[in-house]
């Protein structure tokens, strides 16, 4: 039937033959991005909670030690980046489901990932805040 249909109609879907092919290879790439994405603000999770640990506590109020409150802000930021992105993707495949449990649950992931984003800009806005009241020398 290919032969006999005229030049146009062959080339046409040739062509879009030829898109499914592509549209697939950018998915597999954007994929493999994402978890190396999640997997390196996981780390930096980790990594920031430890030092957080390891270093030791003041004397005085915490917002005399604005590097602790640093880390504990990219430690809050690691954390909320693989919970947005899991309420996102958890959305977008819910979309069509007739059911709400799905959404529910991404809406959750949501939530709670963009909480632990304010918290974390919070600290890292308050150590800066305290670096520049310690520059400036006003106590």
């Amino acid at each position: 039937m290919v032969l006999m249909s005229p030049p146009g109609v062959a080339r046409i879907v040739a062509m879009s033959e030829q898109n499914d092919i592509h549209q697939k290879k950018p998915e597999k790439f954007a994929r493999k991005r994402v978890l190396f994405a999640i997997g390196m603000a996981l780390g930096i999770a980790v990594v920031c909670f430890t030092v957080v640990a390891i270093l030791p506590s003041p004397r005085g109020p915490f917002f005399k030690a604005p590097l602790r409150s640093a880390l504990i802000g990219l430690g809050l930021l690691g954390i909320a980046c693989p919970f947005c992105v899991a309420g996102l993707l958890l959305k977008k495949r819910s979309a069509m489901s007739p059911y709400f449990e799905e959404g529910f649950i991404a809406t959750v992931l949501s939530l709670f990932g963009f909480v632990c984003l304010g918290l974390g800009l919070l600290c890292i806005a308050l150590s800066i805040y305290a670096l520049v009241k310690r520059l400036l020398g006003a106590e």
